[in-house]
């Protein structure tokens, strides 16, 4: 593929690979590094890119594939003190075990693999559809529903284990 087709391609491309991206990362900055990175991965591969479909499946994956990677690289700490609304009426006890709570099961949600930390988020931080998880997946709805549900079965089992 030739500069001025790559170019071409890369335009029409980079839309859907910013949505995409976003759906990872919820940040725009982020997200424009993820593209300008895949941009770069594509660039180096333009030989073995014969069309825009092949570049567009591949540009796909490598967005992925970057976007997982700068998720487990940063090993997101958001603060959990965002989360956490705690009224003044309620008593010092109250506010002490829901900080706990939240502190078990933030620690929970950490200590699943990078994959399934991305698949929790997917669907109930950025409630996205099985449909919606399954395509950017590059897998069946039925096993996109099948990998959340383990996800949150890990978390379960690891909160369960916090409180003994």
């Amino acid at each position: 593929m030739e500069l001025q087709e790559f170019t071409e391609n890369a335009q029409r491309l980079r839309g859907q690979m910013l949505q995409q991206a976003m759906h990872y990362l919820a940040s725009s900055d982020d997200s424009d590094d993820v593209v300008q990175e895949a941009f770069i991965k594509l660039w180096l591969k333009r030989k073995e890119i014969d069309d825009f479909a092949k570049m567009r499946n591949l540009a796909s994956i490598v967005v992925r594939n970057i976007s997982l990677n700068m998720i487990r690289d940063r090993k997101s700490t958001d603060s959990i003190d965002h989360c956490i609304c705690m009224s003044n009426e309620i008593d010092a006890q109250q506010q002490l075990e829901e900080l706990e709570s939240q502190q078990r099961l933030h620690n929970a949600i950490h200590s699943l693999t990078d994959k399934q930390q991305a698949l929790i988020r997917m669907r109930n931080v950025e409630n996205l559809s099985y449909a919606e998880i399954a395509k950017m997946l590059g897998t069946s709805e039925s096993s996109a529903r099948a990998m959340v549900c383990k996800a949150r079965s890990a978390i379960i089992k690891q909160m369960k284990g916090a409180n003994k």
